[in-house]
């Protein structure tokens, strides 16, 4: 696992983080932004035609104007690949981890967006930590001689199968698609004695009577299965799921306060109920517009950088 540690780290590369990564960056703070793999909004967009400025823009391009502004800052800023899989917030030294990696830094911007904020799999949230997990990097050694299933289809949750493989723990893969549409790292896996189960939608994890996985229901995908005819159960000991990360999920294991829309509860300087914790963009809800994200951010990283300023007197 790398570790980074920085003044601020923003999660997110949308407007919202990455405009609060330019005003941290302008005075001089240490910045690391994780890049995560979900796309932001405004590179989906097609065209954005109330961009001061811009008549005319495709989102992806505004978002790349974005992006070289922020890089052009390079001294200060560092941009990160990841998603963030848990968190320890609000206690002096934040610490966040992704897949990869371990981060400390004195404050944390939260500028993810949307995200997923339902729990896609049923009873993923509450086995979240008991046989569920989205870090199989960090806990398969509790799952040596164990069942596991990984849930994917890109290459990361294949390589990370190949590792828990030589870890000693009993690797299936599991994948929504075709064997035909998954990276060529399937032929390795499959080499290696992974049975790989394809065209199977996790859709509900069980627990038994002490509160740990079971089981997982799953039904076809396959072209032409009739819906809730093919439904298959596995027991196991563990699911990984790198399919998605219920944002949600790990915010409010992390102490962070939410509304009952899934938004996060910010004050008039975009800060949460945690200490040196600040939230910007579509993910405090509002108005889901660029120009709001990018004040948003704005007003996030002056509101970080006076906090840091506080901090570095006491």
């Amino acid at each position: 696992m790398d570790e980074f540690k920085c003044e601020v780290l923003i999660i997110g590369s949308g407007p919202a983080g990455l405009s609060a990564g330019i005003f941290c960056a302008r005075v001089n703070r240490d910045v690391i932004i994780l890049d995560g793999k979900e796309l932001s909004a405004l590179e989906k967009l097609k065209e954005i035609q109330n961009w001061p400025g811009e008549i005319d823009i495709k989102g992806k391009h505004l978002l790349k104007k974005f992006r070289d502004h922020v890089e052009s800052y390079s001294e200060n800023v560092r941009i990160i690949k990841g998603d963030v899989i848990s968190l320890m917030l609000g206690m002096g030294v934040n610490m966040i981890s992704t897949r990869t990696a371990t981060i400390t830094a004195d404050v944390v911007i939260i500028a993810i967006g949307r995200g997923n904020r339902k729990e896609i799999i049923k009873g993923e949230e509450s086995l979240l930590g008991f046989g569920v997990s989205y870090c199989p990097l960090r806990d398969h050694p509790l799952y040596k001689d164990k069942v596991v299933y990984m849930y994917g289809k890109d290459e990361e949750m294949l390589e990370e199968a190949l590792i828990l493989k030589e870890s000693g723990c009993i690797v299936n893969v599991i994948t929504d698609v075709g064997i035909e549409e998954l990276p060529e790292k399937v032929n390795e896996v499959k080499q290696a004695d992974i049975e790989v189960i394809e065209n199977m939608e996790v859709i509900e994890a069980v627990a038994n009577d002490e509160g740990i996985i079971q089981k997982i229901i799953c039904k076809s995908t396959k072209p032409g299965s009739v819906e809730n005819e093919e439904i298959t159960e596995f027991e196991l000991n563990c699911l990984f799921i790198l399919s998605h990360i219920s944002s949600n999920s790990i915010f409010k294991k992390a102490g962070i306060e939410l509304d009952d829309k899934g938004n996060i509860f910010v004050d008039e300087e975009q800060k949460t109920n945690l200490n040196g914790v600040y939230a910007a963009g579509d993910c405090t809800g509002g108005l889901f517009q660029v120009v709001f994200a990018t004040a948003e951010g704005a007003r996030a990283g002056l509101s970080a950088c006076k906090y840091l300023r506080q901090l570095k007197k006491e």
